[in-house]
């Protein structure tokens, strides 16, 4: 595991961005987001990610950002690693102290994620995805 009593580490795919959040502030939530530009951002069926102050992350390496507007009208900044595409976080212009963090940085490194809290936009969930037990799901469409 590569944290300390004061960081939790992780990396993009192939190293070249890594990202540091400070051990108060790593987030005690997750939530897993299915809408579609996370689905195409993630090339998955949704995004888990653990929101956090960005005042709290410290990122070593030069994401490139990918800026679009959102069905919601808001502007949203996708970091990725421009070597090997690994999704780093979402920043949202009209929430700016806050990153949505991809959790899947930490799981080289043995970091304990939190459980999904929510799992959002669930109408463009596949048809075989069941919503997690206990876990708060939101139907939005807003595509």
């Amino acid at each position: 595991m590569t944290s300390t009593a004061d960081k939790v580490r992780g990396a993009c795919n192939c190293g070249a961005i890594n990202v540091a959040i400070e051990s108060s502030s790593f987030p005690k939530i997750g939530g897993l987001c299915h809408c579609l530009n996370c689905q195409a951002s993630c090339g998955s069926l949704f995004s888990y990610n653990l929101p956090t102050p960005i005042a709290a992350i410290s990122i070593t390496g030069t994401p490139k950002i990918f800026t679009e507007t959102t069905n919601k009208g808001t502007t949203a900044h996708r970091h990725f690693c421009g070597d090997c595409g690994s999704p780093i976080m979402t920043t949202v212009v009209e929430k700016p102290e806050t990153a949505y963090v991809k959790g899947g940085l930490f799981r080289k490194s043995g970091v304990e994620l939190p459980k999904p809290a929510a799992q959002i936009y669930m109408l463009r969930a596949g048809e075989w995805e069941v919503p997690l037990e206990g876990v708060h799901s939101a139907d939005l469409d807003l595509e």
